[in-house]
């Protein structure tokens, strides 16, 4: 086979990132409870979601039927004992993101795990159309390990369309350690 020309490679791989670009951008996609321990809990959530053409990094968390909405910050996963201990070594929910603080950050950590002073959702993939699925993740105040604290289940609801020219309240965090 002869290798192609440079010109429509370049015109091939131009299509490829337009066509990958069209649903970049901030995305809002809706959830509701597919079970019982998930509506008492949270309820209905809407996560924002920075969506780019390898994956997305979901960047806040909003209660659907309440004014609360926290940010949350990427976490590392990978290689703490702590996480994986908690979460159990075959768990789906993977993409780890720290419930920040500020704000009603405080109140979505204390429903989301009671007793808890830092709390943390890993997350099945997020994808439009999807079912997502949440294990909740606390510290423990007094130095113990950390604590699984709730497996949620949400059933996909639809996606909130993004005025133009909106200003979403989103900022860039840099992800904390996660403890052991």
């Amino acid at each position: 086979m002869a290798p192609l020309p440079v010109g429509k490679v370049g015109a091939a791989l131009a299509i490829l990132l337009s066509a990958g670009g069209a649903h970049a951008g901030i995305r809002q996609f809706s959830y509701d409870p597919a079970d019982a321990e998930t509506r008492a809990v949270t309820g209905p959530v809407t996560l924002v979601i920075d969506q780019r053409m390898f994956g997305a990094r979901v960047m806040q968390m909003r209660a659907t039927e309440a004014k609360a909405t926290t940010d949350l910050a990427r976490a590392d996963i990978g290689g703490r004992d702590g996480v994986s201990r908690a979460l159990g070594a075959d768990a789906r929910e993977r993409q780890l993101y720290r419930v920040l603080p500020a704000d009603d950050g405080g109140a979505f950590i204390d429903a989301l795990c009671p007793g808890s002073k830092r709390a943390w959702l890993a997350l099945s993939p997020v994808r439009y159309g999807e079912a997502l699925h949440a294990k909740v993740v606390g510290d423990d105040p007094a130095g113990g390990p950390v604590k699984l604290c709730h497996s949620l289940d949400f059933a996909f609801h639809g996606e909130w369309s993004v005025p133009a020219g909106s200003q979403l309240r989103i900022d860039p965090v840099a992800p904390p350690d996660f403890p052991n």
